[in-house]
């Protein structure tokens, strides 16, 4: 059945906060007749920005296009609306929890976690990464991006320390000023408007696909990595076509365990306050601490080799520098919004990734 696009969204009764996001709100609420759906709804005034409320419109637009082989990879769409607030709601599966969870919590064993890569890379690679016609927005996105990041950097005292030529875990990175002027004239950079462009998920991280909390293959007849449901399309910055890579760099950032590792804090660091000596030699080094009880779960369970796997059967070899230059932009936009221990992890994670980018 086909969304109904409405002036305004029905009457809810808020349940339960999924996620409440700089420009957004995502909850589970109950509809009149009792039943329940997830609503994610713009903030309006009290949003960041105004790019909220495009980033809805683009996710319900997305939505709203799927071919009809395609719709069972999401929620079901139900509803839309754009007038004094922008959102949409979506089904709600009950029982299920996003797969961040599952890594964390160790539920699946290697077999499992292979076989929800299986899975997602032939249902992304193959059927979703259809050819796209859209403006390629990804390389004027970077360097905006790592503009904001280079400007953090020289406003932040904290952070000002690491404009200049430093070696990160060992390696010699020259200034970041030296590294942007070489990368914004780089074919590296405008590969990323070349073919192939892609409609792309956008935002595949582990957290945003769901599946059952328990095994329930018995009753479905469907094994449990292949219940597979995405949610949540479009990256922050509006980003939902474009290259391959970008979908692959994604899933990886996450599935690596970087990306919980640094949300969380779960890091090494040294070169920053209570190092001076490093920091007066300019040398600064990072890492996940690996023994930390909370990133047992992808220690020990490998959740991205075989996606990769997949992408090159697919696509080819992984350009490296483009990777490389996907991860600082990856970093770069979080730069800017983070602070403590996360931001300076991300702006070593940005500069060291850029001077892999020119040096792949």
């Amino acid at each position: 059945m086909p969304a109904s696009h409405l002036p305004s969204p029905c009457s809810a009764q808020e349940v339960q906060l999924l996620r409440d996001g700089y420009w957004d709100r995502t909850a589970i609420v109950a509809i009149d007749d009792g039943s329940q759906r997830v609503r994610k709804i713009s903030k309006g005034a009290a949003s960041a920005g105004p790019w909220g409320q495009n980033n809805l419109r683009a996710e319900a637009n997305y939505l709203a296009t799927l071919e009809t082989q395609l719709r069972d990879c999401f929620p079901p769409l139900l509803d839309t609306w754009d007038h004094t607030t922008t959102g949409y709601d979506m089904g709600y599966m009950d029982g299920y929890v996003d797969v961040g969870q599952i890594a964390c919590q160790q539920l699946f064993n290697q077999d499992q976690a292979e076989a929800m890569q299986s899975y997602l890379g032939q249902r992304l690679f193959q059927q979703l990464h259809t050819p796209s016609t859209a403006t390629p927005l990804l390389v004027e996105n970077i360097k905006s991006t790592l503009e904001k990041a280079h400007i953090c950097l020289q406003e932040h005292a904290q952070l000002h320390c690491l404009l200049g030529q430093i070696k990160i875990n060992d390696v010699p990175v020259s200034s970041l000023q030296e590294q942007l002027q070489s990368i914004y004239p780089s074919p590296v950079l405008t590969r990323f408007d070349s073919s192939p462009q892609v409609r792309l998920h956008g935002d595949l991280f582990l957290e945003n696909m769901l599946l059952p909390a328990t095994d329930t293959s018995a009753e479905t007849g469907v094994d449990w990595p292949r219940q597979l449901i995405l949610i949540d399309p479009i990256s922050v910055a509006g980003i939902g076509a474009g290259h391959p890579l970008f979908d692959l760099g994604k899933y990886e950032s996450y599935a690596t365990g970087e990306l919980p590792a640094m949300r969380q804090q779960r890091l090494l660091l040294a070169g920053f306050e209570g190092t001076k000596a490093d920091s007066l030699n300019h040398h600064y080094r990072w890492a996940i601490d690996w023994q930390d009880e909370a990133m047992q779960g992808f220690k020990h369970i490998n959740w991205h080799s075989r996606m990769r796997e997949l992408y090159t059967q697919q696509y080819g070899a992984v350009d490296t520098a483009m990777y490389a230059l996907l991860q600082a932009y990856f970093a770069a936009a979080m730069v800017v919004c983070t602070q403590g221990r996360e931001q300076q992890a991300r702006a070593l994670k940005m500069r060291a990734s850029l001077q892999l980018a020119l040096h792949s």
